[in-house]
């Protein structure tokens, strides 16, 4: 498999192709998912890093709007939602155990801090940012983010967010990774509807 090297600058290229009505939703994005916890929190009588955690714990190959829902189904009723490995994760944050030991990988612990600090700590590389930093659409088999490519990855948006901080833009790494995902799956989207339209 080939390595390929993160570009802060095709971060930032991406990040600066997006209207500013989309940068404002993409910097809202982890506010947003800490609200959706702290909901749940409330509801569920947990505190608001419990219920990030397990959204995070069920967050591996899931879009977001499912992710939410098995974290509302699974707080409400136990039932199985995602694989035995994150439902037992889940589990153990409910127990009290400690969140980030519990995750124990990069992009879930990220993924978590991430919400809970509202996009002011964390970098979360997942699928669609690892893309973005490298510039190529992987299949999910094609894909393999280790632990140097995620430190590479979470790199390039460091550096993206001080190249950005030089046009203006004061944002977060956090909030760069969320600006350009939500561009990032929004072009994607398109492209497989135009695809549909055609066939």
């Amino acid at each position: 498999m080939t390595t390929l090297t993160p570009s802060a600058e095709r971060i930032v290229d991406l990040f600066l192709s997006v209207d500013i009505a989309d940068v404002n939703a993409g910097i809202a994005w982890y506010s947003d998912a800490y609200a959706i916890s702290r909901g749940l929190a409330e509801r569920f009588c947990i505190s608001v890093a419990q219920a990030a955690g397990v959204i995070a714990a069920f967050s591996p190959m899931n879009e977001w709007d499912k992710n939410v829902r098995d974290a509302e189904r699974f707080l409400a009723t136990g039932v199985r939602v995602h694989t035995d490995s994150n439902m037992r994760k889940a589990a153990r944050i409910l127990a009290g155990e400690g969140i980030a030991e519990v995750l124990n990988a990069p992009k879930t612990t990220n993924f978590w801090e991430s919400i809970l600090s509202e996009g002011e700590r964390g970098i979360c590389i997942d699928r669609h940012a690892y893309d973005i930093a490298t510039g190529v659409r992987h299949t999910d088999k094609g894909r393999s983010i280790g632990v140097t490519a995620y430190r590479a990855c979470a790199d390039a948006y460091r550096d993206a967010a001080l190249m950005l901080a030089e046009h203006g833009a004061v944002v977060t790494p956090a909030e760069v990774q969320s600006v350009t995902w939500e561009a990032w799956r929004k072009v994607w989207k398109n492209v497989r509807n135009t695809a549909a339209v055609a066939a």
